[in-house]
């Protein structure tokens, strides 16, 4: 396996070439130093090793690079080539970010040639002079601008990373709000279905040898109704499987339903009266999807729980709401504040509605479910 050269090792090694070459050639054109040019070009290599850790340590590289810079112009060798690894490590320390370092370099470069000029060490001359400063200014100014780039390219990123976790957090969200309505609408599904069917099965098994018809009608009404809360079920839960063409969904139960909630109630011995408005309307699928759970889980309750012979059951329109009662003369009532009653107060809050359950005057228990269909109002 090859394993990957850093960009700064690749990058001091090509410095290092150039300015030993570039050198090389300009020593022919240059006079000769007191020292042999072998020397400067072990410096000029030297000089470049510094910028491998430019990254992790700008500052100490420029402070490196820069000193070995001064003491090569020091020692009088041939000029050029010379200046690429300072300019290197100070463009890369203002990039960064430490200007006030990077100035402080450029200064100290400046000065410092200008001396080592004055002292004989190769001067500059005017138009040196002048090409000199135009370059520490091109430092600064472009190494400005690459710091104040990758201010803009660390801002995006972290823009898109805030941006993925959003939706990463909306995505869980989703996913936990809808396994609290699978969770939800299972719960209502088979609390009222399997009550039935256990009053049912209690029925026959009590009846079967003393009235074998009565018996076998109950056993009718557990195969219905095992039937239909297996299409209901099945329905619940095909949002969690691919389903092919030819086995449709079942479509979510409504008030259309409602009337087969009373049959099953009045099967399981309580005599309910069912009242619903006198020009039905068609009504948000989760408004239609809420009466229905919210009647089914009433009528579940006073099946299980409350002992009752007669619940009242109505759907009416009050002032752009639909006002959704079940009454019973029970004297069980609701056991605390169980998953039923959570799951339908759930239901209305969900729809900006409100809900309210609790004993009534005279004995017996009610549930209360307002639901806003303003958009539907006369």
């Amino acid at each position: 396996m090859i394993r990957r050269i850093p960009t700064d090792v690749v990058l001091a090694g090509a410095v290092s070439g150039v300015t030993v070459v570039g050198t090389v050639f300009i020593a022919r054109e240059s006079p000769p130093g007191p020292l042999p040019l072998w020397l400067g070009l072990v410096l000029l290599a030297g000089m470049s090793v510094p910028l491998m850790a430019r990254q992790r340590a700008p500052v100490a590289t420029a402070v490196v690079v820069l000193a070995g810079s001064l003491a090569y112009q020091g020692l009088d060798f041939p000029g050029g080539a010379a200046a690429i690894p300072p300019i290197i490590a100070l463009f890369n320390a203002v990039g960064r970010g430490h200007r006030v370092a990077g100035v402080a370099g450029l200064l100290v470069w400046l000065v410092g040639t200008l001396a080592l000029g004055w002292l004989g060490m190769r001067p500059l001359g005017v138009q040196g002079t002048v090409w000199f400063v135009t370059m520490l200014l091109a430092i600064l100014i472009f190494g400005e601008m690459s710091r104040i780039r990758q201010q803009q390219v660390r801002a995006e990123r972290a823009r898109m990373a805030e941006a993925e976790r959003a939706r990463e957090e909306e995505a869980r969200r989703r996913v936990t709000e809808e396994r609290l309505r699978i969770a939800r609408e299972l719960h209502d599904l088979l609390a009222h279905s399997i009550s039935v069917i256990n009053l049912q099965a209690g029925v026959s098994e009590h009846l079967l040898d003393r009235d074998p018809e009565q018996a076998r009608r109950a056993l009718g009404d557990i195969r219905r109704v095992s039937k239909e809360v297996l299409v209901e079920l099945r329905g619940a839960l095909g949002v969690l499987r691919d389903v092919g063409e030819d086995e449709p969904l079942a479509p979510a139960p409504g008030m259309d339903r409602l009337p087969e909630l009373v049959r099953r109630a009045r099967s399981a011995g309580v005599d309910v009266d069912l009242r619903l408005p006198e020009e039905p309307r068609e009504l948000p699928k989760s408004i239609d999807l809420a009466i229905y759970r919210i009647i089914q889980e009433s009528l579940t309750n006073i099946i299980k729980h409350a002992g009752a012979a007669r619940a009242e059951v109505s759907v009416r329109r009050e002032a752009g709401e639909l006002l959704v009662e079940v009454r019973d003369d029970g004297v069980g009532g609701m056991p605390g504040e169980g998953n039923g009653l959570v799951g339908m107060r759930e239901r209305a809050m969900s729809l900006n509605g409100s809900f309210a359950a609790g004993p009534v005057p005279g004995g017996g228990f009610m549930v209360t479910a307002r639901l806003p269909v303003r958009e539907l109002a006369a």
